[in-house]
């Protein structure tokens, strides 16, 4: 997840003056349906947070703050929650509130993604759900000592740690300010959006504004068929290596970057993107620190399979498949097998494993990697039975949420290889459909889709161009009312070439004018697709 510059473009319009209580002196917060434990408060001054990419990209220094940490349990859970939250000393409280997603197996992500906000004078909170272990696995909580889903710890990583987080949080701000914050945000990516998508469906009075990044919306169904390359590598009975998937995604962007007439190393126009991988076939593809391998008919194959997803038995389609530019590095990874530099086999998607593996299954010797067409199809029936109520941020239903004056901003890089962006497309389309036909979907929710760009813009690869700042656009949304038609974008630091964008209010799509640098978003316009 990538948090980028917060400009507070709108602070000035703020009287945030406010009578702080001591820091040593923060009452408990009101929290229904949980007990709190305890609270602690401690002042820090100069403060820092080092980088930690990709969750942070640069240093946060000299930070001043209130922090507060509140523990709590939920009656009969068996859960110790943390809330941690911080508090802009000397003025600097803008009088904003934000709530900190997390990503992975994470709820939240503490200091670093609490930095960057306070850092733009918001009063910032971030939860651990009661969670142990970390991002990669839940091992550690997912199940009772009796086999069974831990599904308290499930239902806090799903929805329920989102509403306490908030709660929690805002109850804090108000105590050390003396009055109560003016505006409450949401912010984070993947599993943060996911969190974020389940706020607005489920506690639509909690936020003002929402900003989800390449939101996990559809969780019982995209995380088991994320599965899916890894099936149709064993039904080949072949493992092809990481530099023939690269060769494949190379040719893919050299076949279709000028499609929108500018040379970026961007396929923005992917609807007309013809790319047919056996015009690899038979070529030699040189594989750093092993042997070189000639692409065949069989990895062509995988390829064409994987961009179709998964299907059943009989060929029905359950899902979507991998996007066509984007890289094939993390669903379709494969490795060597002992000392051999040939002989690979194949290794799932951590999120996707371990789902399989502790929840749908409630068996950790579960091995996804042994699944294949028939048992996929079946294990993905399988995680909807159980879990979709209980996890999935999918129900389109955001009247609630549009009554409260809720604002939701939805941004999606085109190339994620994680979560993709037909997921984003697909809600939206439901929420038109499930709207009032006098109501226009855009005056309370906008998508913007990112062109060439990976999951959260974590720049894996060339051309990542996310926005640099959606937070910003969603507060000039919600506190004077500007809905953001664009969003700036960019290239992260050190990337060749470097350039801006324009990410366009979905359904309208970037397009060249043709005459102006083609580096600068200026230059773009929004054009319906044809």
């Amino acid at each position: 997840m990538r948090f980028v510059s917060l400009l507070g473009l709108f602070a000035a319009t703020i009287n945030a003056a406010a009578v702080t209580r001591p820091c040593s002196n923060i009452p408990a917060p009101h929290l229904p349906g949980a007990r709190i434990l305890s609270v602690s408060s401690t002042e820090l001054r100069n403060h820092s947070v080092q980088a930690a990419p990709p969750l942070l990209n640069k240093n946060i220094t000299n930070l001043n703050i209130c922090e507060v940490v509140v523990t709590l349990t939920h009656p009969g859970a068996n859960d110790t929650v943390t809330v941690q939250v911080w508090l802009p000393l000397d003025g600097a409280w803008t009088g904003r509130f934000a709530s900190a997603g997390g990503s992975g197996w994470a709820a939240g992500h503490g200091p670093l993604t609490l930095a960057p906000l306070v850092a733009d004078g918001y009063a910032a909170a971030s939860t651990d759900a009661g969670l142990t272990g970390d991002i990669i696995t839940p091992a550690a909580w997912a199940l009772k000592p009796d086999g069974t889903v831990n599904l308290d710890l499930l239902t806090n990583f799903a929805s329920r740690s989102v509403h306490d987080m908030a709660v929690v949080g805002k109850a804090v701000t108000a105590s050390f300010y003396g009055r109560p914050a003016r505006y409450s945000y949401w912010t984070g990516c993947s599993t943060g959006g996911r969190q974020g998508m389940a706020a607005a469906q489920k506690y639509p009075g909690d936020f003002d504004g929402i900003l989800a990044g390449a939101p996990a919306i559809y969780w019982t169904e995209y995380v088991v068929a994320e599965l899916w390359p890894q099936v149709v590598m064993k039904e080949a009975g072949y493992f092809p290596s990481a530099c023939e998937f690269a060769a494949v995604r190379d040719d893919v962007v050299a076949v279709c970057d000028e499609l929108d007439g500018v040379k970026d190393g961007v396929v923005s126009n992917l609807a007309r993107c013809r790319y047919d991988p056996s015009r690899l076939v038979g070529k030699t593809i040189t594989c750093e620190g092993e042997d070189d391998v000639t692409f065949t008919t069989t990895t062509a194959s995988i390829v064409r399979k994987i961009w179709d997803g998964p299907k059943t038995p009989s060929g029905s389609s359950i899902w979507y498949g991998l996007p066509i530019d984007a890289p094939f590095a993390s669903l379709a990874a494969t490795v060597l097998v002992g000392n051999t530099t040939t002989t690979r086999t194949g290794a799932p998607f951590f999120v996707a494993d371990t789902w399989s593996r502790y929840f749908v299954k409630a068996n950790p010797a579960f091995d996804p990697s042994t699944l294949t067409r028939p048992t996929l199809h079946s294990l993905f029936a399988e995680s909807v039975s159980k879990f979709s109520t209980l996890i999935d941020s999918s129900s389109p239903d955001l009247a609630p949420f549009q009554k409260a004056g809720g604002k939701l901003l939805v941004w999606h890089g085109t190339s994620d290889p994680l979560i993709f962006p037909q997921d984003t497309v697909r809600y939206r389309r439901a929420v038109e459909a499930a709207t009032r036909a006098d109501a226009n979907v855009d005056d309370f929710f906008r998508v913007f889709l990112a062109p060439g760009t990976d999951h959260c813009g974590q720049g894996t690869i060339a051309g990542v161009a996310p926005p640099t700042d959606a937070l910003g656009a969603l507060v000039g949304w919600v506190e004077r009312g500007r809905a953001p038609d664009v969003l700036e974008a960019a290239t992260l630091p050190g990337a060749e070439p470097g350039f801006t964008r324009r990410l366009c209010r979905f359904p309208l799509v970037a397009e060249w004018d043709g005459r102006g640098d083609a580096g600068l978003g200026e230059s773009w316009r929004c054009v319906r697709e044809c």
